[in-house]
């Protein structure tokens, strides 16, 4: 099961596209960054040490590292898109079943193997290894490091078995494992169960502090297990869907031009696309997950941690702007340009296309989300100022990327120019509006006014950005993302 030749081919493989998506020298930018951050943090424990308990701290980083890993584990609802996805002439080794005798089974279990690996590496190692470096000038022992990285490996490697394992069933079992797994999440909820003690209970962190190597030895066989019930669930393929489809643009393009004549066919097109392939739900996921998993981070430092933080609908607002990147880089991503060339079309054409379905998918995600964000923390009255903070910060964050990135979000924002003209462009956006979420309680009348300024601020910038895009964009050629 375990081919260790066809495993180093797909190491090779990740490396060489890391590598196509932007400067060999920036490869380990990433990695460097979670040193130097964890550097900082083990540099500054002494300090962090008479705010918040050391055992918080590890509390956190290990759920934090869980989640992580749940997030990285979504690949497995994805694993048919991989397969099906082409970067034009190229074709990942995942896919060899449609021309070689290996079962896909066994290609999804080395590439799970490959990219647990990989993660392990170049971000929980880069985190022992930047507080490695701090150890030289405050006290944190050697054996504790070797302890932390155990333990968040675990963690790490428990998110990532049960996200498998759940988007596997999902994608198998379709809406009746989200139902099983809906239900299951009501019954903890509603047994009033400690949250607090259930997360200290969590096995690695209770490694962490016993050192107990026979608890080590059950989270593998779990583990172990996990994979073993998630692989029962992996399609075997190549097995080609036939779907059919009812003739639909002439009907879409009657819609869209209402809204836009000029951009109709485009649009048409792409929401066509997005329907047909099925792409549209792991858009809409990839946007909303995160939101979720924000709020139930600040649920968490609330209820749990018990920390005096208080995250108003206005701080959800705010942050829906930062999140909306995902969103971009996935609608910039949903086909492949290159057949563009051969039309009369240019690149600032469909990049304003892919902005209209920008703000169509802000509307349909992030405007409920705001509404139930409103309604579970009983701050309804706080929805329209929201909803302002929510559409500027958006719109600017979105013509931020349309200029910069154009139709290469995924791979131009791993450019460290691009990536730090991005960021001065955005934080300091981010942290203004976070910062008057945070003071509007103080004194809302103040905070409403700055607010209003800086939408407006940021709704100007956004038209200069647009009117820029033909200057940056139009004579480039369509190429593969």
């Amino acid at each position: 099961m375990l081919d260790v030749k066809i495993l180093k081919l797909m190491f090779k493989e990740e490396f060489r596209l890391q590598a196509s998506f932007f400067n060999r020298s920036y490869f380990l930018f990433s990695s460097l960054t979670i040193v130097l951050f964890t550097f900082i943090m083990g540099a500054t424990l002494p300090m962090l040490r008479r705010a918040v308990a050391i055992d918080d701290l590890l509390l956190v980083a290990h759920w934090v590292l869980l989640f992580y890993g749940l997030s990285v584990g979504g690949f497995a609802m994805f694993g048919d898109r991989i397969l099906e996805r082409r970067f034009g002439s190229v074709s990942l080794l995942l896919a060899s079943g449609y021309t070689l005798p290996i079962r896909f089974r066994r290609l999804f279990f080395l590439f799970y193997i490959k990219d647990t690996l990989y993660y392990v590496f170049f971000t929980i190692l880069p985190m022992i290894l930047g507080l490695a470096l701090a150890s030289v000038f405050v006290p944190i022992s050697f054996s504790s490091l070797l302890f932390l990285f155990v333990s968040l490996t675990l963690s790490f490697l428990l998110g990532i078995s049960f996200s498998v394992l759940l988007f596997a069933a999902l994608a198998r079992l379709g809406a009746a494992a989200l139902i099983i797994a809906a239900a299951g999440g009501l019954y903890l909820w509603f047994t009033g169960i400690d949250i607090k003690e259930v997360a200290a209970q969590l096995p690695a962190l209770v490694f962490y502090h016993s050192h107990s190597f026979y608890l080590v030895l059950e989270v593998l066989i779990t583990l172990l297990a996990l994979g073993v019930i998630s692989s029962f669930f992996i399609k075997e393929v190549p097995t080609p869907h036939e779907r059919k489809s009812k003739e639909a643009f002439m009907k879409t393009a009657r819609l869209t031009s209402r809204l836009s004549s000029k951009y109709s066919p485009m649009l048409s097109k792409d929401i066509i696309d997005l329907v047909r392939s099925g792409i549209i739900f792991p858009v809409i996921l990839t946007f909303l997950m995160p939101l979720l998993f924000l709020y139930a981070v600040t649920w968490f430092i609330e209820s749990v941690m018990l920390w005096d933080f208080n995250f108003s609908l206005l701080f959800y607002a705010a942050m829906v702007g930062f999140f909306c990147t995902l969103l971009y880089s996935w609608l910039s991503n949903i086909d492949i340009s290159e057949c563009y060339n051969s039309l009369p079309l240019s690149m600032p054409h469909v990049i304003r296309t892919k902005l209209m379905l920008f703000l169509f998918f802000i509307c349909l995600v992030a405007v409920p989300y705001l509404v139930a964000i409103g309604y579970l923390k009983g701050e309804m009255d706080l929805l329209l100022i929201g909803l302002f903070i929510m559409f500027t910060v958006s719109v600017y964050v979105g013509s931020v990327l349309a200029y910069l990135t154009g139709l290469f979000t995924n791979s131009y924002l791993l450019d460290a120019k691009i990536l730090l003209q991005f960021s001065l462009a955005v934080v300091p956006v981010l942290l203004a509006e976070t910062l008057l979420s945070f003071y509007y309680p103080v004194n809302s009348e103040f905070s409403t006014v700055y607010i209003a300024g800086l939408g407006l601020i940021l709704v100007a910038a956004s038209i200069v950005f647009l009117s820029r895009l033909d200057s940056r964009w139009k004579g480039r050629m369509f190429r593969i993302a």
